[in-house]
């Protein structure tokens, strides 16, 4: 038997209407507690206000005027009530509507008002507006903006309060980055190389990423209207799609550039309990330099490493051709490179060192003179051409840069803390990393050639002011030396040094970051602790901005001359370009080196003096002299484009 519909009046007629007055009561006192269906008014009444019909509620059963009064205006709220929002929902009302009643909305009146959302045909779902999907897919950029920002458009509290959290704390961080950046940038590049700081952000960079990701799609999903259509959904898919996608890639490249960085610490400085080294100046509290004035470390340049392992029997030994002492003020940055021919003869070592007991007369010994210039101290030392070498500087992580930092000091007075020796063929792909560098060719420079050997340049380098150069043609600008002197080459690599600090800007390291960690791995070799990698990274933040002077050994100056160099004299040189205050020479005759010839253009061919060669003694600079040395010229006035005349 069908049951009866509940929202439909029974039709038996035995049934006495229940709003009949009885004649006992008088009006507006009687009571409904008897009526069959107390329901039934107030469910059918909302339902016909919903579609538009005028329900008469119970006082319209009256007939007394100021009832049917209570009764239009009681309509007219319900219809109100029955409205829709603005954003396409329905209200709590229509929500009870749907729940107690069962037509479809194909019974509904054609003619009747509809609301401002469309509805399925096939269905009684809403379908939302323009307006609120344009709603959340402005909330859903914004949380791409400022990560989950737009989760305050949501309506769960609990996506409210992530959308204040979230986007704080992201602002108090980028804040705090930010005032650290502008108040000392040095320690923010200190950081960038500190092996825990890149391990931490190695794990938190990706984890970042994930987080924001997350934010920006759950912000769509919670603030997009429900019942959209299949269009729509995919328009919302797309673009969450592409906003993950523009926060993601970035964070993925900042995660891949921690990751080198990491290697390239890791791979280049080692940690300082596994380096045995000399000179190290002692690091610690606020400020790691305060016991360290001047922070001096010696930049070696060594021979081709593919030519220089085929010239040993598959052994790299690397022969120093050029070496330059960079002497860094560590409280103002200024910084002074002194350039050391590669060809000095009778290189003191310093006063008590088992070296200076090895070589009392300055290093030299028997057969060919070049064999015994500076820039073999490092091969002679770890080829076992000369044991008595390898023992005196003892068990030494790198003898043979140690050997040489020991002869350093003696010919200019200076402790050598470090030292960084650098391949031609990674320096080489290091200039390609960086795009090149920009330097003033004054004359024609030769590419290859052997002057001795009567070979001629297969090319040159034209001259030129701001001549942009690769890494080949750039090694070739330093190392050409084809009819001409060890001087002019030792001019021209400090040019290049200025060029390639010049070049490491910030745009360069950012775009090229990878290429160029990759090419300084393969090219540096260096008794830099991992421990001091940041203080120094530090200090070459002010490197950067600083005065950046040289001081030029070149024969016939400041003390130097080829077959007689005044070491003693060199020392004041030194210390006048460095600003050090110079100590009176004594009245007393200064011994120096026995006399040689001249060198060549290419290398010099004097034979090394005998032990019974008769030393000649040259008379003490006058105090006039000293206090009158030349002072150190600026690198970027000595590079300069002043264009030489062709000999």
């Amino acid at each position: 038997m069908p049951q009866p519909d509940p929202y439909t009046r029974p039709r038996h007629v035995e049934e006495p209407n229940p709003f009949a007055r009885p004649s006992s009561q008088s009006r507006g006192s009687r009571s409904y507690s008897d009526d069959p269906h107390p329901d039934y008014y107030d469910d059918h009444r909302r339902s016909g206000a919903r579609h538009g019909e005028d329900v008469p509620t119970r006082a319209a059963f009256t007939d007394d005027e100021p009832s049917r009064r209570r009764t239009r205006a009681e309509n007219d709220v319900n219809a109100t009530r029955s409205r829709r929002d603005d954003g396409g929902r329905r209200t709590r009302y229509e929500s009870h509507h749907r729940e107690h009643t069962t037509h479809s909305v194909a019974d509904e009146d054609p003619d009747r008002p509809r609301s401002r959302g469309r509805r399925d045909k096939s269905s009684s779902v809403i379908e939302p507006t323009r307006e609120s999907l344009r709603r959340s897919l402005g909330l859903t950029a914004a949380s791409t903006v400022l990560p989950g920002i737009g989760l305050l458009g949501a309506k769960p509290r609990w996506a409210r309060l992530l959308g204040v959290m979230a986007p704080l704390t992201f602002l108090v961080c980028v804040g705090a980055v930010g005032y650290v950046a502008v108040t000392d940038f040095g320690r923010l590049a200190g950081l960038a190389v500190n092996p825990k700081t890149l391990t931490i952000a190695l794990i938190l960079v990706p984890l970042g990423a994930i987080a924001w990701m997350l934010l920006i799609t759950a912000t769509h999903l919670l603030t997009r209207p429900p019942g959209m259509r299949t269009g729509r959904r995919t328009l919302g898919a797309i673009l969450v799609t592409t906003l993950t996608f523009v926060i993601g890639a970035p964070m993925a490249v900042g995660a891949r550039y921690a990751l080198s960085s990491l290697e390239l610490v890791n791979g280049v400085f080692k940690p300082g309990d596994d380096i045995n080294a000399s000179g190290r100046p002692e690091l610690g509290g606020p400020d790691p330099w305060a016991h360290t004035p001047r922070l001096n470390i010696l930049m070696l340049g060594a021979d081709s490493t593919a030519a220089r392992i085929k010239d040993n029997n598959g052994i790299y030994v690397p022969r120093t051709d050029t070496i330059m002492v960079a002497s860094i003020d560590t409280k103002t940055g200024a910084t002074t490179i002194i350039q050391i021919p590669r060809n000095v003869q009778y290189t003191p070592f310093p006063a008590g060192s088992k070296l200076a007991k090895e070589f009392p007369k300055g290093f030299t010994g028997d057969g060919d003179s070049q064999e015994w210039f500076v820039n073999a101290i490092w091969e002679r030392t770890v080829s076992g051409d000369y044991p008595k070498m390898a023992e005196a500087v003892g068990d030494a992580t790198y003898p043979g840069a140690e050997a040489l930092k020991q002869g350093i000091e003696g010919i200019t007075g200076l402790q050598m803390h470090y030292f960084m020796l650098v391949n031609i063929d990674g320096l080489q792909k290091l200039i390609d990393a960086m795009g090149g560098v920009t330097v003033n060719i004054n004359k024609k420079l030769p590419i290859g050639g052997d002057t001795d050997a009567g070979i001629k340049p297969h090319g040159y380098l034209k001259p030129g002011p701001n001549q942009h150069l690769d890494g080949y043609h750039a090694m070739w600008y330093a190392r050409g030396r084809y009819g001409l002197t060890d001087y002019d080459r030792m001019a021209r690599q400090s040019c290049l040094v200025g060029a390639v600090i010049r070049q490491a800007n910030p745009s360069t390291l950012l775009t090229s970051y990878e290429a160029i960690a990759k090419a300084s791995q393969d090219m540096v070799m260096t008794d830099i602790p991992a421990e001091a990698l940041q203080p120094i990274v530090q200090l070459a933040v002010k490197v950067k901005d600083a005065n950046v002077t040289r001081l030029r050994f070149s024969d016939g100056e400041n003390g130097y001359t080829y077959g007689n160099p005044d070491f003693p004299q060199m020392h004041r040189a030194v210390q006048a370009a460095l600003g050090i205050t110079v100590a009176q020479p004594s009245a007393s005759p200064t011994p120096t080196a026995p006399a040689t010839t001249a060198p060549t253009s290419s290398a010099p061919q004097s034979k090394a003096p005998s032990k019974s060669s008769k030393k000649t003694t040259a008379p003490a600079p006058s105090p006039s002299a000293t206090t009158s040395a030349p002072p150190a010229e600026t690198v970027s006035d000595a590079c300069a484009y002043h264009p030489e005349e062709e000999q």
